[in-house]
């Protein structure tokens, strides 16, 4: 653990380096919560029906071990079928928070998460059900289904 200035100084400089980043988010007063706006095609279900949304939300939550390993957890915030995220409650499993080192950043974190978006692994993952369904039909929605872009 850092000691109090340090890890109160990181944040705010990781505060910095999102700013600069980019990407749209919203953060608390002590730097320690993110929720983020991510864009890409992500699916989703509704019903018995696999549609398509283009935006997403995700939290992502620093806690006093930060930035040494355990000291991130995300989840995502907007309905998602993704065989690396739990849909019961956003969930994510990404490598890099599992292998995290102490260098690692906030923005590397954004980084993987549009990665994952892009690259779903089904061979590792928490959504059994959603993997089946990417190894059938890939990251698209059901066929004859609208690809729906919908907001947050």
């Amino acid at each position: 653990m850092l000691p109090p200035q340090i890890w109160k100084r990181r944040l705010e400089n990781e505060y910095q380096q999102m700013r600069n980043s980019g990407t749209k988010f919203e953060v608390n007063s002590d730097y320690t919560e993110y929720v983020l706006s991510l864009n890409g095609p992500g699916l989703y279900r509704e019903g018995d029906h696999v549609l398509e949304k283009n935006k997403h939300a995700v939290k992502i939550e620093l806690n006093r071990n930060y930035p040494y390993p355990g000291g991130v957890e995300i989840t995502w915030l907007t309905p998602i079928f993704h065989p690396n995220i739990r849909e019961e409650d956003g969930k994510v499993c990404i490598q890099l928070v599992n292998d995290w080192a102490e260098n690692q950043t906030i923005t590397n974190v954004v980084n993987a998460l549009q990665y994952l978006l892009k690259n779903p692994n089904p061979s590792d993952p928490l959504n059994k059900e959603a993997a089946a369904y990417y190894e059938n039909q890939g990251n698209k929605p059901e066929p004859g289904k609208p690809r729906i872009v919908s907001g947050l």
